[in-house]
């Protein structure tokens, strides 16, 4: 384990709301966390970053009261505490956001605020005067416009998280944790928020930013905590430490330029190469329009634009879930047109969705059937489906994707979000999948699964099948892509070549709609 470099008395004279000592916690066969330690001060941003499985989210849950520590010591303002569950911790003013929101989207912004601890006049009957009103300050001090008796079903994912920030502010939230916040915002929808966190901690908050997108910490954080293998790699002083060395922190090696250049041995893929997939002047009404490209064997071509900009309704139209208004697909010369995604399936696409847990895996089966599902005829024996070798086809993924823990039996939706994006991508390599729809790979991976993400995707176009990547993650879009095209309000508005590519002219074509 690396030392800490902060020293001894600059702990002892800061303003600490939360420290957390020796904290250890096991499960079954996984040493989760073994002898963490972090504090958090009155008014700072601290960054807790490390690997999926790292201990984060552990660590997190134990603050808030979701899961008993094993051993350790956690005080508040320098008494211990010990919550037996998430109210006990909310009474004390700690407060998490998730990355999937706690709302719920059939009731109200202000009902969602007083969920549970609804304003009453007389028992049994709602105070909603008051409760709307309470709800209205509180929405004023996050920076939100919209109605206090809009639906959240109605709202956008920013408005949605503006609600939480609402939520955990009507406890008078001392310490409020974020869990990857801008995983799914708009670039206008992320620098809101950090305006919002930079004006929380200004008011004495502590807060706790827990992120995989590096390129937000150095404005926004102090300092910087990182985990991996369940212990304390270190805390540092943001000042102290630049983004290689928290790379090499958390992955536990070293780690070469962003930059990369897949065709090292055979030069990129070549213009000339066959086209899989013919796009024309496909449309649908509210999302896209007069959409024209070509992919070619062998390419991966990237998809950039801000939220809403209608790169997720073409790559699901493209895979029978939505359909074309007009337009044409060809797909090696021939018209292809899917109305179901078994039929794109059966022609060849392969799509690994944004929404990995709702949409890309079943989260209460275990991994094996989950990587079994789209080839279950394989596994047919006489008397039903073969376990033995729906295990041993697993076993064989797990090995080729390094998926942890090894294990063919556990429950996919327990596994950390790097892995459960292996698994997603394990259900397709198996089967006869040419072209291959990737929507946002890395989202909420940590810096070492997507480096073995973008080692998968160098394979499949290695081997001649064709990619197709929706991102929003700009570093990712400079690293990845043969192409980059920008869309803007459901048009593609601008293509570069690796070669030419440039951070400053997409961030020009996805916010404007054109090159300067």
């Amino acid at each position: 384990m690396i030392a800490a470099t902060l020293p001894l008395d600059d702990r002892v004279e800061a303003d600490e709301i939360l420290s957390i000592r020796g904290l250890r916690k096991s499960f079954p066969g996984v040493v989760a966390l073994a002898g963490v330690d972090f504090d958090v001060r009155k008014g700072e941003v601290h960054a807790l970053l490390g690997a999926n499985g790292a201990g984060k989210s552990t660590l997190i849950k134990i603050v808030a009261g979701l899961y008993q520590r094993d051993s350790g010591n956690i005080l508040l303002n320098g008494s211990p505490v010990a919550f037996a569950d998430t109210a006990a911790a909310m009474r004390a003013g700690i407060s998490v956001i998730y990355q999937d929101f706690a709302l719920v989207p059939h009731l109200s912004v202000a009902d969602n605020i007083f969920l549970g601890s609804e304003t009453t006049k007389t028992p049994g009957v709602l105070d909603r005067r008051a409760m709307h009103a309470q709800a209205r300050r509180l929405l004023d001090l996050v920076g939100a416009s919209f109605p206090v008796t809009v639906l959240v079903s109605e709202l956008g994912s920013g408005q949605r998280q503006m609600v939480e920030i609402a939520k955990a502010l009507r406890g008078n939230a001392r310490i409020l944790i974020l869990d990857e916040p801008t995983a799914s915002l708009s670039h206008a929808e992320s620098e809101r928020l950090f305006g919002l966190i930079r004006k929380l901690a200004a008011d004495g908050v502590g807060i706790v930013y827990v992120s995989h997108r590096l390129e937000e910490i150095a404005p926004l954080v102090q300092r910087v905590t990182v985990l991996r293998d369940g212990v304390s790699a270190g805390t540092f002083p943001i000042a102290h430490i630049d983004r290689s060395k928290i790379i090499q922190l958390i992955t536990g090696h070293e780690r070469g330029a962003a930059k990369r250049d897949r065709h090292v041995s055979g030069g990129r893929v070549s213009r000339q190469a066959a086209p899989a997939l013919e796009i024309s002047g496909l449309t649908r009404s509210g999302e896209f329009q007069d959409i024209t490209l070509t992919l070619r064997k062998g390419e991966v071509v990237v998809l950039t634009g801000l939220v809403g900009s209608g790169r997720t309704e073409l790559l699901e139209t493209l895979f029978g879930l939505r359909q074309a208004e007009q337009g044409e697909i060809r797909m090696d010369g021939q018209i292809f047109a899917p109305k179901t995604p078994m039929q794109a399936i059966g022609a060849g696409l392969a799509l690994i969705p944004e929404d990995r847990r709702g949409q890309g895996m079943s989260v209460v089966m275990p991994v094996y059937e989950n990587m079994a599902l789209p080839i279950l005829s394989r596994f047919v024996a006489r008397f039903g489906l073969s376990l033995s070798r729906q295990i041993a086809h697993a076993e064989t993924l797990i090995g080729r994707l390094n998926i942890r823990p090894p294990d063919p039996r556990a429950v996919a939706g327990k596994l950390s979000g790097g892995n459960q994006q292996k698994v997603v991508l394990a259900k397709w390599l198996s089967t006869n999948a040419t072209i291959f729809l990737f929507d946002e790979p890395t989202q909420g991976v940590d810096v070492g699964a997507k480096d073995e993400i973008y080692g998968l995707i160098d394979q499949l176009a290695a081997q001649g099948r064709t990619v197709l990547v929706v991102s929003s993650d700009l570093e990712e879009v400079l690293a990845i892509g043969d192409r980059v095209l920008a869309m803007h309000a459901g048009r593609i508005v601008a293509e570069f070549q690796a070669e030419t590519i440039s951070a400053s002219r997409i961030v020009e074509a996805v916010t404007l709609g054109h090159q300067q």
